[in-house]
Formats: structure tokens, C-alpha cells, sequence
């Protein structure tokens, strides 16, 4: 009994040694890499010179971790374009978190560098594709990506898994892409409407012209002219910011321009300028979203007086000649309110002209 007791242990111990033998020459699967990877939504549509970003990588259980990169890209004709891509642009990027106490040009500039990069780059851990400034260096078109999946498992070729169109925007916008002008006049000093000239989307009282003048540095000027294109003076005080209604109001005057960005605001004779740290600009939103108000005061404008204006009708306010036109308010008795929307969308210097068609300079 003893020797076969000894046998079934002698028999047990050669078991597991010959199964060691045998897994230690075994070779242990990496990870899986799945042949059915995609992106949930395999078009990517971007805005040239802004920040965009797709959707991620659906990895169909691709085995963790694992990386990710573009390896060719080919426009709408089937030709390699890996050159438009790969290029790097100076492109300012955040370095730490923007808190609220940021909120002179210095604090919000310290937060940022300057630095050399592609004009989109992919995530390599889920593959989501971010766009920057740089990408308004990318013509408009259609594209193709080619990309390759990595893990411990090998490397899987991902043709044409991506499809990207690069569409064009303005640089800045107004109206009607962030809203709409308004129109209106007060009694002089007194925040009360006495009337208003046009709500409507279709708004004929305010013809605007931007204009790009550099790619640095991040500088806007805005002039606010009459019908003639006779500038209204920001230093003399023509034009002010407008005051808030009711009795005593917190704050007194509605949001503007200066609001945004105070310590680099300068009013001159024909507008006034500030630089900008950063875009989408404005960077913080105040409660009045991107309108800006102004009033331009009564003792330096003659004011048109109109009969109602049909939204749905086409074309700008004509005035003496239009079928609207009544003549003038008496001078001195009124201020206009003007209200504009505007975000910059790309760095840059600009200047922005609003010529309102129904006052004119006095």
C-alpha cells in the first residue's frame, strides 16, 4: 500500500513537471488586434483655421494600449498630399488652465506658447483628430486618410479610414452668423426706446466690411462711420458706450468691446483698437453673449425717420431716394443705439467698418 501511495505521488509530481515543461514553451498571446476598427462617424468636416475635433476610434476590443497614426493622406484626384499636412505652422497653444481671475492681456498671454505644429494631429491612444490655427494653411477640398493600428499584437494598415472635408469660414464673424444688428433711437440722455428701426434678420440700416490685414499680431480695429463713411470719434466721445435702462442700473452701461479686453483697449478719432491674446475671441462670455452696444450721441448725428420696413424684402436702406425715407428727427433730440455681434475665429489683425445708412455725421 505504502509503494503504491508512493507511485501516485511520484506520477503526480511528473504531471505537473512535464505540463511546466510544456507552457514554458508555449508562446502567450500579446493582446488581440481586431480587423474591424472604425470611426462611428467616418467623415470628418472641419472649418480651416480653427479648433475641431472628430470623433474617436471605436476599437472593436483592440487590445490596450495602443497606437495610432496617419500615414497617408490623398486629396479628391487620388494624390498623395502628405506634404500640406506634415508642414508646421507657428500656432499659439495653451500651456496651463485659464482661471476667471485671468483676465488682463498679460495674465491670459502668460498662459500660452508659441510653438511650431502640423495643422491637425491624430490622438494616438483614441484616435480623435484635433485641427488648430494651422489649419488654415489646408486648402479646401475633400480627403482621404490612411492610418495604422499598433499594439502588442502587430499592426493593422487602416486605408481610407477617414474621409475629411475642409471647408472655408470667415476669419470673423458678424452677422448674421453670431446674430444681429439693431437699430434704435432714444431720447437724448435717456436710456428709454423711443423707437426701433429693425429687429429683423434682414436688417438694411447697417452695411459692414471686415478685412484681414496680417496673420499677426492679434489686433482689431473698428470704425463706426455715417451713411457718407464719416467716422464717428471714440476719443471725443461721439460714440460711448450705452447706457442700461431702468433707475440706477448695475452695471450702467451694456457690454462692449472695451468690456472684453480693458487693459488694451485705445479709443482714437476715426474708432478704436485692442489686442487680443487668444482665440475664439472673446475668450469669456459675458451675460449679453457677443453683442456689443453703443450709442452715438445726439448733438453729432442727424437721424433718418422711416416707415416700418418689411423683414422679407432684399436690399440695403437707400435713404433720401428709398420709399421708406420721412425725413429727419428733429436734430438734438435723439441718440442712436447700435448693436453688433462679433468673434474672432482666427488669429490675426483685422479692421471691421460699420456704415449705418440712415444717420449722418454733424
Amino acid at each position: 500500500m505504502r509503494l503504491y501511495k508512493k507511485w501516485i505521488i511520484g506520477f503526480t509530481i511528473l504531471v505537473i513537471s512535464l505540463s511546466g515543461m510544456v507552457l514554458s514553451c508555449t508562446k502567450i498571446e500579446k493582446g488581440y488586434l481586431s480587423p474591424y476598427v472604425q470611426y462611428g462617424n467616418d467623415q470628418f468636416d472641419f472649418i480651416r483655421g480653427r479648433v475641431n475635433s472628430s470623433a474617436s476610434l471605436m476599437s472593436d476590443g483592440t487590445s490596450m494600449p495602443f497606437a495610432l497614426t496617419w500615414t497617408h493622406i490623398y486629396d479628391s484626384a487620388g494624390n498623395i498630399v502628405d506634404s500640406i499636412f506634415s508642414k508646421t505652422y507657428p500656432v499659439a497653444l495653451w500651456t496651463a488652465t485659464l482661471l476667471p481671475t485671468d483676465t488682463s492681456y498679460a495674465q491670459i498671454m502668460a498662459k500660452q506658447s508659441v510653438q511650431m505644429v502640423t495643422p491637425l494631429t491624430v490622438n494616438p491612444t483614441n484616435g480623435t483628430i484635433v485641427t488648430n490655427a494651422g489649419s488654415l494653411n489646408i486648402p479646401v477640398g475633400t480627403y482621404y486618410m490612411d492610418m495604422k493600428l499598433s499594439n502588442g499584437s502587430g499592426s493593422e494598415l487602416l486605408d481610407s479610414i477617414m474621409e475629411l472635408v475642409v471647408l472655408d469660414g470667415k476669419p470673423l464673424e458678424m452677422a448674421p452668423e453670431q446674430g444681429s444688428f439693431e437699430n434704435q433711437i432714444a431720447l437724448y440722455g435717456q436710456a428709454g426706446v423711443a423707437e426701433t428701426f429693425s429687429k429683423a434678420a434682414n436688417n438694411p440700416f447697417d452695411a459692414f466690411t471686415v478685412t484681414r490685414l496680417a496673420d499677426t499680431p492679434n489686433v482689431l480695429i473698428v470704425k463706426v462711420t455715417d451713411r457718407n463713411g464719416v467716422p464717428f470719434d471714440f476719443k471725443k466721445g461721439e460714440i460711448t458706450r450705452r447706457p442700461a435702462t431702468g433707475l440706477n442700473p448695475i452695471p450702467a452701461y451694456l457690454q462692449n468691446l472695451q468690456n472684453f479686453q480693458p487693459d488694451t483697449y485705445v479709443a482714437t478719432d476715426t474708432g478704436m483698437s485692442l489686442r487680443f491674446p487668444a482665440t475664439p475671441w472673446p475668450i469669456i462670455q459675458l451675460p449679453e453673449g457677443e453683442n456689443n452696444y453703443y450709442n452715438i450721441q445726439a448733438p453729432y448725428v442727424t437721424i433718418d425717420s422711416t416707415s416700418a420696413w418689411d423683414p422679407t424684402q432684399a436690399g440695403m436702406y437707400q435713404g433720401i431716394t428709398d420709399p421708406h425715407y420721412l425725413g429727419t428727427f428733429q436734430n438734438g433730440e435723439y441718440d442712436y443705439f447700435l448693436r453688433f455681434p462679433l468673434v474672432i475665429q482666427v488669429p490675426g489683425t483685422y479692421e471691421v467698418v460699420i456704415r449705418i445708412l440712415n444717420v449722418t455725421h454733424k
